[in-house]
């Protein structure tokens, strides 16, 4: 009812004024009960309110105006939505009386300044785009996409304190599949949401136990201003428990007892994926959204196996609600800046990332790998080859110069992953343990030898990164030295796994110098402070199980120049790839967001992601048939066999034979719009499926399958969606014109590409990149510029490839191919172009730009380079079969044995935990 004595409320405020913020107050809260605005204007004008006319409306104003704040904060966040519809707007954000959200607020305003305003405007969207608790029935299914180590969980955290003020009763907080990680969420989350809140919260597990709840369901539910919180590893004794619990409760409390459950590492056991234990806690997921008023939201950083579930499904998990895309600051260390990505600009090497990522030789990987068979492998003793000794070197040079640049001692850590089995890990930190002791001897000794393994090392790993680049201050190596044997002493190493009842734990009161031996524990969700050296070799089993080992990315404030990740060259080439699928699906989901699209939308076209061929080829153990779609994509030829002539031979006739052809049926190599790139328009697709049938593909090449690409080609064109081809000569400007000519009337001005040291295999060039992101306008007559101000734009770097798409449309491209043809010369060495000349340098002569590892082409013969650009399909259904490569079984380990004995290892935990509650 609204008040009639304002001057209790009001000091500042007027009558008016007051009455007015109380009217839209009322209609706030109606609506968040679960009545429509109409509804609510309705219940206020009649029964028992009777709020006259006029200040109905001023009071209904005031409300819409909040529920605009919701849009605004789209405007200005950057955060990227995908919606199903509806009204939506009925969270105007937190509001004056809010018990959970104000202590939260205050905490993170203080701890992150420059991140709060995103964190508060993120979190209020995402509960604005679920159901009201008031709602006779809730059924929210949403996903929000952040990065890995970069805020997911202070998100949520915001998330479930507002969700908490709106009047969501039962919190359940699903926090990974291991212990380690429940324990670090449910400590986080007590010391953030709950002790502010004691009052009104009761916990339903403890730091020390997962579920284990005595008090009836039916007695806490009953109360309706307590909210209750669990946080619960996601495992099939302790999800049955929960249920179990819940459904005491009677019908009636039920149904008017909102719950939330928030899916932490969601693309992780969730997903029913057709094994025995991801089915089970699947269906363990769904029982708890069974209820009346269910909501569930899924928090990842790789949102592959989430929009991969069956958008149809109504009982399943697929964000049918929204998906939302959570901003990212610029301090991020995330895949594109360590790795860098597949794009090259004209006149420079492609992004290689930052210089932190170094080699583990095959045979250093055979030493630190366990045996697959299980007998063997109790039998195995492990060993610290060069390249893991070199990794801990760094870790004890590293965290000292980062406790003497910052003054103070802070959590330091070392991160070795080189199985998930936990019977590997003893070894594996045995061998560590017994090279730590070694190490501190010999320095304790003054060993001269092992004194300047450790001078060399700190010289030669700060010469290639050097704190100025970030701004840090500079440490001496005499001045690590002085030190290091303090960081030696404090150091511990710890095996993180189901067997061990040693646990991964940081305290405020206590820094921890930590070397930490694990597997899946360790592979997840999990944040090691102070992470400054990781030894990675474990074969993984998909991009999404990849990208969230990355446990360096996050961020590094203050130590960027410290970091160092060894890994084996295949997974470093394996990163590459992610990071740019990554990216390209964070676009896709961007584009649709920008064009009105609903999540239900979105599936097939991350489904049949060309780069997804990786994911397939790296976790069927037999060839099995995929879906793939060109459908607006680019892929290029990064890979040659840079000293076999007769290979090199076949591609500059293949192409040769297609501008002959190209010629012979009448066209002209300058009849594209584009006045300074020779090429040709209107090819038909029969000579482009001649060239592509006989240019020659490395044959490890993944994203550019010949046979795949040309039955796209042919489906496409068979549906009218595929009419023909733009050919353009992508050339390097101000380059000397050279002995190549490739049928041209004239000779070509060459590309100039150096290759990356790392290799796979000797005698391949891997040049990681010779597209650019511009060339999908190469045969137009634009300017970036012009591109720029077209899309009101503020610099080039806003410019995405569905911008350039865009205008490819417009100029009524859209059934047109381009191809782009890279002649690039042998003897490449350039990497930097002036105003005048091209010059040669050894290195690059910024320091805050990353050194590249890269050396001289010097080829058999000049590369022909391509690059397949696709118009969008009609239908984005439409899609090829692909055919995944055989991966030998010993290169990938069980995981889903490993967590089912974790699983057998916590039933009887939990048995053992409710027998003592008894």
């Amino acid at each position: 009812m609204v008040p009639t004595n304002v001057e209790s409320l009001g000091g500042e405020l007027d009558e008016h004024q007051t009455a007015v913020r109380e009217v839209a107050d009322h209609l706030e809260g109606l609506v968040r009960g679960g009545k429509s605005i109409a509804a609510a204007v309705l219940a206020l004008s009649n029964g028992f309110f009777k709020v006259e006319d006029s200040l109905l409306n001023a009071g209904r104003a005031e409300y819409e105006r909040r529920r605009k704040i919701i849009q605004e904060w789209d405007d200005l966040d950057g955060t990227d939505v995908l919606h199903s519809g509806g009204e939506g707007g009925w969270y105007g954000g937190p509001k004056e009386g809010d018990f959970f959200w104000p202590p939260l607020r205050n905490r993170l305003k203080s701890e992150l300044p420059e991140a709060f305003e995103d964190v508060d405007r993120s979190s209020s969207r995402v509960v604005d785009l679920g159901e009201r608790p008031g709602e006779e029935t809730i059924d929210t299914r949403g996903l929000v996409l952040g990065y890995v180590q970069s805020g997911k969980t202070t998100n949520f955290m915001s998330v479930i304190a507002k969700a908490a003020d709106v009047g969501y009763r039962l919190i359940i907080v699903l926090s990974g599949i291991t212990d380690n990680l429940r324990q670090q969420t449910q400590e986080r989350l007590y010391d953030y949401l709950v002790d502010p809140c004691q009052t009104r919260v009761h916990l339903l597990t403890t730091q020390e136990q997962d579920f284990s709840e005595i008090t009836p369901s039916e007695a806490l539910f009953s109360q309706d201003e307590l909210r209750l919180l669990a946080i619960v590893k996601k495992n099939p004794a302790r999800l049955r428990r929960l249920n179990a619990w819940i459904k005491k409760a009677s019908v009636t409390t039920l149904a008017n007892c909102p719950i939330l459950v928030i899916d932490d590492e969601a693309d992780q056991a969730s997903i029913d994926v057709g094994s025995n234990r991801q089915s089970t806690i699947n269906n363990l997921i769904q029982e708890l959204l069974s209820h009346p008023k269910s909501a569930y939201i899924a928090y990842t950083a790789t949102p592959f196996a989430n929009l991969l579930i069956d958008p149809l499904d109504e009982s399943g998990l697929y964000p049918r609600n929204f998906v939302v895309t959570l901003p990212r600051s610029d301090d991020y260390f995330g895949p594109e800046r360590i790795f860098g990505t597949l794009e090259a600009e004209e006149g420079v090497d492609p992004d290689d990332g930052l210089d932190v990522v170094r080699e583990v030789p095959i045979e250093d990987a055979a030493i630190v790998k366990p045996p697959t068979n299980k007998d063997q492998l109790e039998q195995w003793t492990a060993a610290v080859p060069p390249s893991l000794r070199r990794a801990i070197l760094w870790f004890a040079l590293a965290t000292t110069a980062r406790r003497l640049r910052s003054k103070e001692i802070r959590h330091s850590s070392m991160l070795v992953h080189t199985s998930m089995r936990a019977v590997a890990h003893q070894a594996t930190k045995t061998a560590v343990e017994a090279e730590l002791v070694g190490l501190r001897k010999s320095v304790a000794s003054q060993d001269p030898a092992v004194l300047a393994e450790l001078h060399e090392l700190w010289v030669s790993e700060t010469q290639r990164v050097g704190a100025e680049a970030f701004n840090n201050a500079p440490i001496s190596a005499d001045e690590v030295m002085a030190e290091l044997l303090k960081t030696l002493d404090s150091t511990r190493v710890l095996m993180d796994n189901y067997l061990s009842g040693d646990r991964l734990k940081y305290t405020k009161d206590q820094p921890e110098t930590v070397i930490v031996v694990g597997g899946n524990t360790l592979s997840r969700g999990l944040t090691l402070e102070g992470l400054i050296s990781s030894y990675f070799v474990r074969a993984a089993s998909a991009y999404d199980t990849l990208l969230q080992m990355g446990r360096w990315f996050g961020y590094r404030k203050g130590y960027e120049d410290l970091v160092r990740v060894w890994m084996t060259t295949e997974l470093r080439e394996w990163f590459v790839a992610l990071a740019t699928v990554e990216a390209e699906i964070r676009e896709e989901i961007d584009t649709y967001a920008k064009e009105g699209l609903k999540p239900s939308q979105l599936p097939v076209r991350i489904r049949s992601h060309p780069q997804m061929t990786i994911t397939a080829a790296a976790k069927m153990r037999s060839a099995i048939k995929v879906n793939v779609s060109y459908s607006g994509t680019k892929v290029q030829t990064i890979l040659f066999n840079d000293e076999d002539k007769t290979w090199l031979d076949a591609n500059i006739q293949a192409t040769t034979a297609l501008v002959v052809a190209a010629r012979a049926s009448g066209h002209n190599e300058d009849e594209l719009p584009s006045k300074s790139t020779r090429g040709f328009s209107g090819i038909p697709n029969d000579l482009i499926l001649k060239f592509l049938t006989e240019y020659k593909v490395h044959e490890d090449a993944r994203t550019i399958q010949t046979d795949t690409v040309c039955e796209y080609i042919r489906a496409q064109a068979d549906k009218g969606a595929l009419d023909s081809w733009n050919v353009v000569f992508v050339e390097r400007q101000n380059a000397p014109v050279s002995d190549l000519s490739l049928g041209l009337s004239a000779p070509l001005k060459l590309l100039q590409r150096r290759k990356m040291v790392v290799s796979s295999k000797n005698g391949v060039a891997n040049l990681k990149a010779i597209s650019s992101r511009w060339d999908r306008f190469a045969d137009l007559d634009y300017t970036k510029k012009s591109i720029v101000d077209s899309h009101g734009l503020s610099s080039e770097a806003q410019v995405r490839d569905y911008h350039l798409r865009d205008l490819r449309r417009k100029r009524g491209l859209d059934k047109v191919g381009l191809l782009a043809i890279y002649a690039i010369n042998k003897d490449s060495n350039l990497i930097k172009e002036s105003d005048s000349q091209v010059e040669a340098v050894a290195d690059h002569s910024d320091p805050t730009t990353p050194k590249s590892e890269r050396v001289p082409l010097n080829a058999a013969n000049h590369l022909i380079g391509i690059s397949l650009m696709f118009p969008e399909a009609r239908d984005l259904s439409d899609t090829v079969d692909y055919y995944s490569a055989r991966v030998d079984p010993d290169d990938v380990e069980d995981v889903e044995a490993e967590l089912a004995a974790a699983d057998d290892f916590d039933e009887k935990h939990a048995i053992q935990e409710e027998a003592a509650a008894k």
